[in-house]
């Protein structure tokens, strides 16, 4: 079909219209879904195969929206006749302007001749033979032909013949001119008598501007919202770029306020250091001052002893007598000497964190405080304490034979959180520490068992067992290393952390209290008042004579702590006082005074609290 005209391929058309969304290739058999969307028949077939061939349904892969199959799949879709004619339509426009410029092959023939014409009907470019076998056929001979340059100077328009007027499949040659509203179809004339004749039916042309007006209707309200849909869009395009800005700010004045608080704390720190470093300076001057003191003295000392000595040596009767009440004189002048002494809190200084308002304080002296005093149900028979490294508190409950966890909180009226833990493998605990690994360990009846910070067992031994001996204290020190007491046989075992032996040492008046510090055992015995350290090869490094010690531990520094006091066992009662002892044995003074705990486990918090606990509550003490 050819109309007069010039006809051009629209670009638009082109680059937007005639490529399927699926391959993003030209259509080929278009067909149409319920959305009204078209995509290449074979592509739609791709697309069932490959989701459920068996489906009854199928969705847009453009907007998702469902639409019902037939029995044979895609092949009963609708077919986009538009679209297709306007494809058609286009290709022969463009091979007759790409032919402007070179031959046009003929599309009937093998030899591939160059086309001079061009059958509208067929839809195909013929060259000179092939014309004149398209004349002679009976098919053929009454086609349309039109020659290239008809076509291409644009005098001849190319129109598909999918656009003329569809004929009736039963009644050859009859135009489908009625339009049944009942089936929703075209029919011919005779169609219509014979089959549609009590259906509402009009004439094909009154439907189409019965169709048109509807459509046009609808178009224009569906325009109004497309106009909706844009303005929604350009609204949240908008709304978008305007909570980026805001975003942008925000995070700008965050990080203005951060650098105002990282300001302020950055300058709290510098007074604090400051104010530690001035103390620091005064301290070391007072250590200064007495160590060239003593050191003055010592001089004068051993300087005036040597000088008695040689005088003694000679063995000069009257000279020495002569000499004698100088020497005297010298000898109590020595004895009244008094060493300069720096006081002990000198040697402390520490940080306490303060609120949010605050970034703490320095403490200078070495007075300790009740801090937190935990009365609650599971506080009560604590037999053995240890902390972790978060200073969530661990304890045994003698009572109930179990362990027990103290977590802190922000809560002022309830700073702690009591929780008894259901642990499997804890049969008997009596004694616990923490290594540094934020390992648990727990004297477990005869085994030792090592747990991980969720509780998980990770091993365990019996360390008594080779010779027959009752474990009765526990302790770990900063190598991680495990130490085992035997009160009956006043004996030490040393583990690695898997529990292997490293070597048996004597421990005479070992009960069931015991510290490993520094590579030195130290430990108690109330019965006898002593405080005993021997170190790990077995040798005595000192034993102090204290007034019935209860409890024993130390701090990071080597500290030595010992619970001292007359407690009624069997009423749980009394009072007694907590001293410090230095490493090497040296009592450097009372850190509790009048404690009525009645305390059995003491451990000190990685920020250097003393944790005790006895029969009557779990107390927290703060050296202010």
């Amino acid at each position: 079909m050819a109309t007069s005209g010039t006809a051009e391929v629209p670009v638009k058309i082109k680059e937007h219209h005639l490529k399927c969304d699926i391959c993003q290739e030209r259509f080929d058999k278009p067909k149409m879904l319920d959305c009204i969307h078209s995509f290449c028949l074979k592509c739609l077939k791709r697309l069932i195969d490959s989701q459920d061939p068996q489906a009854a349904k199928m969705k847009c892969p453009f907007c998702r929206r469902e639409t019902k199959l037939g029995k044979n799949g895609a092949e009963d879709l609708p077919t986009n006749i538009t679209l297709s004619a306007l494809v058609e339509e286009v290709t022969i426009q463009e091979q007759l302007q790409q032919g402007q410029g070179s031959e046009i092959k003929c599309q009937s023939c093998e030899e591939r001749y160059e086309a001079v014409l061009f059958c509208v009907d067929c839809a195909i470019f013929l060259c000179k033979d092939c014309l004149k076998v398209h004349e002679r056929l009976p098919g053929t001979k009454s086609h349309q032909t039109y020659t290239l340059a008809q076509l291409q100077s644009g005098e001849i328009a190319y129109k598909s013949k999918l656009r003329e007027e569809p004929k009736c499949e039963k009644h050859a040659g009859q135009n489908l001119s009625v339009y049944c509203y009942t089936c929703n179809k075209s029919v011919c004339v005779t169609c219509s008598f014979i089959e549609h004749q009590q259906h509402f039916s009009t004439e094909v042309s009154e439907a189409f501007d019965n169709c048109q007006r509807e459509v046009v209707d609808l178009a224009a309200k569906a325009e109004k919202k497309r106009r909706e849909l844009t303005e929604a869009k350009e609204n949240t395009v908008q709304s978008r770029k305007k909570l980026d800005t805001m975003f942008e700010a925000t995070n700008k004045k965050i990080s203005q306020k951060a650098d105002k608080e990282v300001a302020r704390i950055r300058e709290m720190e510098q007074k604090l250091k400051q104010e530690a470093k001035k103390i620091y300076q005064d301290r070391v001057k007072a250590f200064e001052t007495a160590e060239d003191a003593n050191k003055t003295e010592l001089k004068v000392a051993e300087k005036t002893l040597h000088e008695i000595h040689q005088i003694l040596a000679q063995e000069m009767e009257n000279q020495v007598l002569h000499l004698k009440q100088i020497i005297l004189e010298n000898l109590k002048d020595l004895m009244e000497k008094e060493p300069e002494i720096v006081p002990d809190e000198f040697q402390f200084i520490d940080f306490h964190e303060g609120d949010k308002n605050s970034l703490g304080r320095v403490v200078l002296g070495g007075k300790w405080r009740l801090q937190t005093d935990i009365k609650q149900d599971l506080a009560t028979d604590v037999s053995s304490v240890a902390v972790f490294t978060n200073e969530e508190i661990v304890t045994v409950n003698s009572k109930h034979k179990c362990l027990v966890t103290f977590s802190s909180t922000s809560n002022p009226l309830s700073p702690f959180i009591s929780q008894m833990l259901q642990i499997p493998d804890v049969k008997d605990p009596c004694q616990v520490a923490v290594n540094r690994l934020d390992h648990l360990i727990v004297l477990d009846g005869l085994a030792v068992k090592t747990f991980s910070r969720e509780y998980q067992l990770l091993h365990w031994f019996e360390p008594g067992i080779d010779s027959d001996s009752q474990p009765t204290c526990l302790a770990v020190d900063e190598d991680n290393l495990i130490a085992v007491g035997y009160k009956a046989k006043g004996e030490i075992s040393l583990h690695n952390p898997d529990g292997t032996l490293i070597r048996r040492l004597p421990a005479p008046m070992i009960e069931d209290q015991l510290v490993a510090c520094d590579k030195r055992f130290q430990y108690i015995n109330t019965n006898e008042g002593k405080l005993i350290s021997t170190d790990y090869p077995g040798n005595t490094m000192f034993t102090v004579d204290t007034d019935s010690p209860r409890i024993v531990c130390s701090d990071i520094h080597g500290n030595i702590f010992v619970a001292e006091g007359d407690y009624s066992i069997l009423e749980m009662s009394g009072s007694g006082n907590i001293h410090q002892y230095t490493l090497e044995g040296m009592r450097t003074g009372c850190v509790v005074k009048q404690c009525t705990l009645c305390p059995h486990g003491m451990s000190f918090t990685p920020d250097g609290d003393l944790v005790v606990g006895g029969q009557h509550s779990l107390q927290i003490y703060r050296r202010v």
